[in-house]
């Protein structure tokens, strides 16, 4: 940053919102006054040219005896002292807003004014918007199939079981007497020494 800037920055912000306000009776040394408008001609330039190259590029143009750095630290300081919605810190914004919404109505029911309260919720619905969508686990919605092998002698079909869920409750009696079948003992002691 060049001095004329840190010179910039020790000039308090009552006195700058002052010769903003009335310019011809705020007394200011004229290298201050230059560097006012310089800054908040860069701000309304950002404003309708967002990108930082195209403001910078513009800001030269209009003041072209400014160096390259000094214009950047123009830009600085300008988006410091005027948040445009390009900047702006949108988290603190709408806590704050949220937070104000809260007192108001919080004030209104004291009050017992019930139309300012109700006025407070409808504004203090709009401020909060909409729970925002969040992003699934692909890996949550991904479908899972189950399978039930079933061995029976020399036949074994595998069932999905959400196929077992649609078959009528008849043909699953059916299906499962045909899979149990009564054995001789001699069957059984036939089955162990093998």
């Amino acid at each position: 940053m060049s001095k004329e800037n840190k010179s910039f920055e020790n000039i308090p912000w009552q006195v700058i919102k002052n010769y903003l306000a009335h310019s011809e009776s705020v007394e200011l040394n004229e290298e201050h006054k230059y560097m006012i408008d310089r800054v908040f001609s860069l701000a309304r330039v950002f404003d309708r040219h967002p990108q930082r190259k195209t403001a910078l590029a513009l800001h030269r143009a209009k003041y072209p005896d400014i160096s390259r750095n000094t214009a950047a630290s123009d830009l600085d300081i300008a988006l410091a002292l005027n948040n445009s919605y390009h900047t702006s810190d949108y988290p603190f914004w709408h806590n704050w807003l949220i937070s104000d919404c809260l007192d108001q109505i919080q004030a209104a029911k004291a009050a017992g004014d019930l139309k300012a309260w109700s006025a407070g919720h409808s504004i203090f619905l709009k401020a909060i918007g909409n729970k925002p969508i969040q992003e699934t686990d692909p890996k949550l919605i991904e479908k899972h199939t189950f399978l039930l092998q079933v061995n029976h002698k020399t036949f074994g079909p595998t069932i999905n079981l959400d196929d077992l869920d649609r078959i009528p409750s008849r043909i699953k009696e059916e299906f499962v007497a045909n899979l149990y079948e009564e054995i001789t003992d001699e069957e059984a002691e036939w089955m162990l020494n093998s």
